[in-house]
């Protein structure tokens, strides 16, 4: 039985966790797992002899689920998504250049109150028979992510078919969305086996390198067609209410947590992925529902990923959950709750915190050109990136950035680039990893 006023120290740093995420959540394309990675140096380096561990642990859910909440803000504002929410981005987007910037943050905030209450629901209430499905599907998670890539492929389809003169034309239109794609997908695939088997920057600091592939696929690319394309913003309207009917926050809801509980189930599935394997199981339509269902997804993904760790099923997801383990293993049920106490109370109070950021940057994009906040985002998200990986991070960051770049100029798919997870972890379940690490001369 934990104390109560032990209880509420340990509600505080998780709140003091969401504070730092809001913070953090204005530098955009700056994932949670980068700050994350230094907070860890720090606290082995530091603080490893205190004994009681769920200080630190409450302030790093606290960092999550403030992160999986408020990062939105950056995503819809300076279109700066990163591998969860480069799928939520056109109709976000669109929204902003009808002046509607501050109702997709509402609507993504319906999805997170959604995904929140589910999540606190019903995987404590499940968690047996969510233990025995994954010991289930165990055995064949080989064959799981592989049908998973096969679908992300064969789910590429033409756009703007019907434009050209010929009919020459028209099909090479259809088919050079579809080609840029499955470049895309080549090309993060041979950039994700190299950085999975092959130490490109300082041995301390490698667990850093996805951040530079994320940040310069989806942050960087946007950045620099924002800059270049030189948009301005229409005036927003800050709206107090959000019109929504019933059906679609139960369609969004339930169709994002879906695929953010996939995603927190399954290896090397991320949220952008799960998001996409949901709308298409759930035959979701209609772009509040899409936006809603992007706000659940974002939060199963990344806290309920916390959660499976502390319950019976005990899983190790993500950069947190990972990181935790090598020095805490949840014992008791008193833990459960605690976090999930934490979770609620964190989530309110990240739930209230985005209504208040949300206006405060409309406010900035409209006193300051785009194109400006656009290059002073890039330049920061430059600097991150240096300082995280010195000059061979700096590398890394400029080849994801032209791959990311390939889906924005030829309209395919941006889903394709998270083949430098998937198909890596992919290969080294299948046995095959290694040999193909070894045929490139990686070993």
């Amino acid at each position: 039985m934990i104390d109560l006023g032990v209880s509420l120290f340990y509600i505080g740093f998780a709140l003091l966790g969401v504070i730092v995420s809001a913070v953090l959540c204005l530098v955009p394309g700056l994932h949670v797992y980068n700050v994350m990675g230094f907070a860890f140096l720090i606290y082995f380096a530091f603080l490893s002899e205190i004994q009681d561990h769920m200080y630190f642990i409450m302030f790093l859910v606290g960092l999550v689920v403030g992160y999986s909440i408020l990062f939105t803000i950056p995503t819809i504002y300076l279109s700066a998504p990163d591998d969860s929410t480069v799928w939520i981005m056109y109709p976000s987007q669109k929204y902003l250049m009808q002046g509607r910037g501050h109702e997709a943050v509402l609507l993504t905030t319906v999805g997170a109150i959604v995904g929140v209450l589910i999540m606190l629901i019903a995987i404590p209430l499940f968690m047996q028979q969510l233990k025995l499905l994954r010991e289930i599907i165990k055995p064949h998670m080989f064959w799981i992510v592989g049908a998973v890539v096969m679908f992300i492929l064969l789910s590429e389809f033409p756009k703007d078919f019907d434009r050209g003169k010929s009919k020459l034309k028209k099909l090479w239109v259809g088919w050079s969305t579809i080609l840029a794609g499955y470049l895309t997908f080549l090309l993060s695939s041979i950039l994700g086996i190299i950085i999975f088997n092959k130490t490109l920057v300082p041995a301390d600091r490698a667990f850093q390198t996805l951040g530079a592939v994320f940040i310069g696929m989806f942050a960087a690319s946007s950045l620099l067609v924002a800059i270049f394309t030189d948009k301005d913003i229409p005036k927003q309207t800050i709206s107090r209410t959000v019109e929504v009917k019933k059906e679609e926050i139960f369609r969004g809801g339930v169709g994002g947590t879906l695929g953010g509980l996939f995603a927190a189930f399954i290896p090397a599935i991320t949220a952008g992925v799960g998001a996409l394997l949901a709308g298409h199981a759930t035959a979701a339509k209609g772009e509040r529902t899409f936006i809603i269902s992007q706000g659940s997804n974002r939060v199963l993904y990344f806290v309920g990923a916390v959660v499976l760790f502390f319950t019976a099923i005990g899983m190790r997801k993500g950069a947190l959950t990972i990181g935790m383990n090598l020095f805490y293993t949840p014992e008791t049920q008193a833990e459960l709750y605690i976090v999930l106490a934490g979770i609620a109370i964190g989530s309110a109070f990240a739930l209230g915190l985005i209504l208040i950021l949300s206006r405060g940057v409309l406010k900035l994009i409209q006193r300051v050109r785009y194109q400006t906040l656009s290059i002073v985002a890039l330049i920061g998200v430059t600097l991150i990136v240096f300082f995280m990986l010195s000059w061979q991070g700096l590398i890394i960051y400029v080849v994801s950035t032209g791959i990311g770049l390939i889906p924005v100029l030829f309209h395919s798919r941006r889903m394709n680039c998270l083949a430098v997870i998937l198909v890596p972890i992919w290969l080294n379940m299948s046995g095959i990893g290694g040999d193909i690490a070894a045929g490139l001369g990686l070993f």
